[in-house]
């Protein structure tokens, strides 16, 4: 004989589908600048001129979430653009650096590094081999 399968064994597979499907359609809405400065914090040396390039592994991999965040993140773009300006400029970050780090680490962010950049007007990512 065929047992029947009950709704209380089929819950926790529908209650899993539907996380997933809800989870996978809802892009990140935010990230902090505390969170991409976190990211960062591995390359600041290289940023400030105290070490030579080219950049740690650690750094890179700072580098790679930074990416991702501009990949993945509503508004990661202008999010990480207003973060950079926001660091003040007593800290010595050099700008030419910065990005030769990034660089470095295989990208090319298309960040406004000028002091009063528009960073609601902003680009995106690419790959350093123009992808």
């Amino acid at each position: 004989m065929r047992s029947k399968t009950s709704n209380r064994q089929l819950a926790p597979e529908v209650v899993f589908f539907l996380v997933i499907m809800f989870m996978t359609s809802i892009p990140v809405n935010s990230t902090t600048c505390q969170e991409a400065l976190g990211h960062a914090a591995p390359c600041i040396k290289y940023a400030l001129g105290a070490a030579p390039l080219p950049p740690s592994p650690e750094c890179c991999k700072g580098v790679d979430a930074l990416a991702d965040i501009m990949a993945f993140v509503n508004d990661g773009p202008k999010i990480l653009c207003r973060c950079y300006h926001e660091i003040p400029p007593s800290v010595g970050v050099k700008s030419e650096l910065a990005k030769k780090v990034t660089l470095d680490c295989g990208y090319q962010f298309d960040t406004p590094t000028e002091p009063g950049a528009d960073c609601n007007s902003i680009w995106g990512i690419k790959s350093s081999n123009g992808t």
